[in-house]
């Protein structure tokens, strides 16, 4: 037995539900892209994937929590376990090959990684061309872990708004300092000793 034949006109309506319905969910997500987006850009001048580059120096704010975990594969082939750390002051720097600051910062970094054999310095690669990234390396003679986070799990989870952006975790694995825009070796002692002071 045939069933219930439906009407032109409710087929039509049914048909501009569904698109109704395939609109709000497309916006939906577009919506939530852009919040995401909006989220990470801070600072003076624009970067990709929606970071910004953090061109002016100063603290930022941070909330004493701890650290993000984080597994990190290394351009040297290595790996990095934040976990394996404990008990160390680390340095967690967040840069781009493309990023004009970053460039500033890199021998300072070096030269206080060179300083400073007690911290672990730890170098996390965003949004950059493996090859790129691996030149960056070489110009500098960045000898201390490097690698890069391809998906942003790191960058979200330690809440990075631009770059170059630094974290400081103490020794008891929590994240207690942050320093936006380009670090100098100089800078690097005193927020370590800082840290250091700060930890009973």
């Amino acid at each position: 037995m045939a069933g219930p034949t439906q009407s032109p006109a409710f087929v039509t309506a049914a048909r501009g539900k569904r698109w109704v319905l395939v609109a709000l969910a497309l916006g939906t997500a577009a919506a939530t892209s852009w919040l995401f987006a909006s989220a990470l850009v801070s600072g003076q001048g624009s970067g990709r994937g929606g970071l910004a580059i953090n061109t002016t120096a100063r603290a930022g704010a941070i909330q004493l929590r701890p650290a993000p975990t984080f597994t990190l594969q290394l351009f040297d082939g290595g790996t990095l376990r934040l976990a394996d750390q404990r008990g160390r002051v680390v340095v967690v720097n967040f840069w781009a090959s493309w990023c004009p600051p970053c460039r500033e910062e890199a021998p300072e970094l070096q030269a206080a990684s060179q300083a400073h054999r007690d911290v672990t310095f730890v170098g996390v690669n965003v949004w950059d061309a493996d090859s790129a990234a691996r030149e960056f390396l070489r110009t500098y003679g960045i000898s201390y872990p490097n690698g890069p986070d391809p998906n942003g799990r790191v960058l979200i989870e330690f809440g990075v708004t631009g770059i170059p952006e630094t974290y400081f975790i103490d020794s008891q694995g929590r994240l207690a300092r942050r320093w936006i825009g380009p670090v100098t070796a100089q800078g690097l002692a005193r927020l370590i000793e800082d840290l250091r002071r700060s930890v009973p």
